[in-house]
């Protein structure tokens, strides 16, 4: 049996131009690997030309818009350039960019839908703009609790030239301050390592790498998936910093530090059947008061002969822990049991 195909006559589909863009710094001192800018959250403005070419390199009198981004960083300017006649000169204004960084311009169609006009996905990038890498508190330092400068991004902290140390580690990462910054200026930050952290990793040790995907996990900074180097070298871990208030914008300062408080209360409240204790029994955290003042303390973990219904409506001398946050709750997380200093009052284990 013979069978006939039957073939229509191929019909190329037209090319849509710009095929590549070129995008120029102009005049701008973009730094270098040796010298870079240094890193900043201002955002501040970055002349550039834009000229659109065809398939074949030439000159296309493209007429239409383009979308300008940033990377690593973030645009502060518009998120359009409108081009007339293939070629486009101006200013966008980017912050937070750290190591070599450039401005990238695609065609994604225009601005306005209904335009017509079908997009190319000619895209073009400038040459690198070199910037220090933001330090902990370069990047941690932020007026809303619940992000941090570089959210998202997979970032390279800088830590080569800084004093950085491992302050304290639990069982899936560890946390570190850059002791050059004085306590309580956003220069703390916790690694997470998912699993027991390197011995080389010991509270004391320096380290000299740290790069990490930058997460917000339930409102506090983390580093996950990290790369990590330590020199062999220990540094002095700083003391606890004494907490005489719980304002926002002071416990962000501290996120990530070890911090204590003094003469704390367990409120008599703090019983069987209460919000609270209910709460402990699900997450392990308790509330701890001090002026006018209440934060949590995580200790079901690591302090386990620890019982706080035991001293409901008692002062607890002395309790440190690391700070973190979870979606407007300041909770001190207990390292070991050496953390929380009950004197003479009560007993210490957990009566069930």
């Amino acid at each position: 049996m013979l069978f006939l195909l039957a073939c229509s006559a191929y019909t190329p589909k037209e090319r849509v131009e710009p095929a590549f863009i070129e995008v120029s710094l102009d005049g701008f001192a973009a730094g270098s690997r040796e010298a870079p800018l240094p890193f900043t959250i201002d955002a501040f403005d970055v002349p550039i030309t834009v000229r659109t070419l065809d398939v074949n390199g030439a000159p296309y009198a493209f007429e239409g818009d383009l979308k300008p981004k940033v990377r690593p960083g973030v645009l502060e300017s518009e998120p359009w350039i409108s081009i007339s006649g293939g070629e486009w000169s101006g200013s966008v204004s980017i912050r937070n960019g750290f190591g070599p960084t450039r401005i990238w311009l695609t065609d994604e169609g225009d601005k306005d839908e209904d335009s017509g006009r079908a997009a190319s996905w000619g895209a073009g990038v400038s040459e690198a703009i070199w910037f220090e890498s933001p330090t902990i508190a370069g990047f941690q330092t932020t007026d809303d609790p619940e992000t941090n400068q570089l959210a998202g991004e997979f970032a390279t902290i800088r830590v080569a030239d800084r004093q950085v140390v491992v302050t304290a580690r639990e069982a899936a990462g560890f946390w570190v301050t850059d002791i050059m910054d004085a306590p309580g200026t956003y220069n703390s930050v916790y690694v997470y390592t998912f699993s027991r952290p390197d011995d080389a990793y010991a509270v004391g040790a320096r380290v000299t790498l740290l790069t990490g995907i930058d997460q917000e996990y339930l409102a506090s900074t983390q580093l996950s998936f990290p790369t990590l180097e330590t020199d062999g070298t220990t540094l002095e871990v700083p003391a606890a910093f004494e907490l005489t208030s719980c304002g926002d914008d002071e416990m962000e300062g501290l996120e990530g530090s070890r911090v204590r408080v003094s003469d704390g209360e367990i409120a008599d409240t703090f019983v069987e059947g209460g919000v609270d204790y209910e709460d402990f029994l699900t997450y392990g955290q308790w509330p701890l008061s001090f002026g006018s003042c209440t934060v949590y303390v995580e200790s079901g973990s690591t302090a386990l002969e620890f019982d706080p219904s035991a001293y409901a409506g008692q002062v607890i001398p002395g309790v440190e822990g690391m700070v973190k946050q979870i979606f407007g709750k300041w909770v001190l997380v207990v390292v070991d049991a050496e953390d929380i200093e009950t004197g003479a009052a009560g007993p210490t284990k957990r009566g069930i």
